[in-house]
């Protein structure tokens, strides 16, 4: 990004009223530049004298027009510009429409007589401004494509239909003339799959002997299993994760094998699993973390133990988020809530997958969400001595 020399900021009112203005000039002093403000910068007219403009929404002004009277420029509590817009009796017509100071676009009076066209100036004090201006200048022209067609059922020329609809803006044609890059990717990135032990995925055609299809895939190595075998070979692999792994290895997909990289570099990234896929979910936590492993037992192994579930797994070293916010949620509610409602609540945070370790927090709040299951069920059997063992 460009910064301007001191000099040249906007660092106080006096320098935004010298070069932006939101008033109409004295036609006696000044007619040519009063024209010029008359022709191009004055917005409307919108609202009651013409409730059909295409700025109104709503049956009011898009564009917040007519502003208010003004006798100095200041800044509102978000830092934006309040501009100056005096009742001086000044007028101009539009569409037969009488308009004032509160209809006037901010512009630079230079600007607007240089170019004689609509010119909006703006103070831009905040850094989303520059989403602002890159929307502007990559948008390109409206443009409206209209045929008029026989009403028989001919072929479609999808080819012309292609061209008729091939529209390069300017930005982007000379873009293209300079031979600057259309689009870029650095570093590379790998996507990295991964599954459950026997659930790989298999594609197949609709038409597909399926015996064929299962003694095809049965021996064939997917790109995880492939990392496991690898690690068993390479030295150096087990050393590093599974993302890690492209930055020193490349995918040979022709021999579904992990081979040393050469030259460059990649960046390796698991594909996303949201966390109601359970074990599918928890295995991905343990593939950032495990390094050296040759079989799916090896990373749900954790200082020698190996866990049965890969949720275990995560516990043990520590991946699992903390829960406590939601068990003092749940605590907080049974102070003066039913049980049935505390139950409710715990049944959210299930459905919502908002519980990490759903074991732990079980055990924390298992006595307020078993409160009034009791006494219901003696209600019920009638039975007032009635415990549950």
């Amino acid at each position: 990004m460009l910064l301007l020399d001191k000099k040249d900021k906007l660092d106080s009112i006096s320098s935004i009223v010298s070069s932006i203005s939101a008033e109409l000039p004295d036609p006696r002093l000044y007619p040519k530049l009063y024209s010029a403000v008359t022709g191009f910068m004055v917005h409307g007219p919108c609202g009651y004298a013409r409730p059909n403009s295409p700025c109104m929404k709503d049956r009011r002004c898009s564009k917040f027009y007519p502003k208010k009277f003004v006798s100095r420029t200041s800044f509102d509590e978000s830092g934006y510009p309040i501009y100056r817009r005096c009742d001086l009796g000044i007028v101009a017509m539009k569409n037969d429409v009488q308009l004032d100071n509160r209809s006037v676009v901010p512009y630079n009076p230079t600007l607007i007589m240089k170019y004689q066209a609509h010119v909006n100036i703006e103070f831009c004090n905040r850094s989303n401004c520059i989403k602002y201006l890159f929307k502007y200048i990559t948008k390109g022209v409206d443009r409206v494509t209209a045929a008029v067609e026989g009403g028989g059922q001919g072929d479609v020329d999808e080819i012309q239909q292609y061209y008729d609809c091939r529209y390069l803006s300017p930005c982007e044609s000379i873009w293209r003339i300079l031979a600057f890059d259309i689009h870029s990717r650095y570093p590379p990135v790998q996507r990295l799959i991964f599954h459950l032990d026997g659930k790989q995925r298999v594609i197949f055609d609709d038409d597909a002997d399926l015996e064929d299809v299962v003694s095809f895939n049965q021996e064939r190595n997917t790109m995880f299993l492939a990392w496991m075998d690898s690690n068993k070979e390479s030295e150096i692999g087990r050393s590093l994760t599974y993302p890690q792994y492209p930055s020193m290895f490349v995918f040979n997909d022709r021999n579904r094998i992990w081979q040393p990289r050469q030259r460059g570099i990649s960046v390796g990234r698991l594909t996303f699993v949201p966390p109601s896929n359970r074990e599918l979910y928890y295995l991905r936590l343990l593939l950032n973390v495990q390094v050296g492993c040759t079989s799916f037992e090896d990373i749900r192994t954790v200082d020698g133990v190996v866990f049965e579930t890969y949720r275990e797994a995560c516990g043990a070293l520590g991946l699992l988020a903390d829960d406590r916010q939601f068990i003092d949620a749940v605590n907080e509610v049974a102070i003066d809530s039913s049980g049935s409602s505390v139950r409710k609540i715990f049944a959210n945070l299930l459905l919502r997958s908002s519980l990490a370790d759903l074991l732990r927090a079980w055990e924390m709040t298992w006595e307020a969400l078993a409160d009034g299951i009791l006494y219901q069920r003696r209600r019920i059997l009638n039975l007032p001595g009635w415990c549950i063992d």
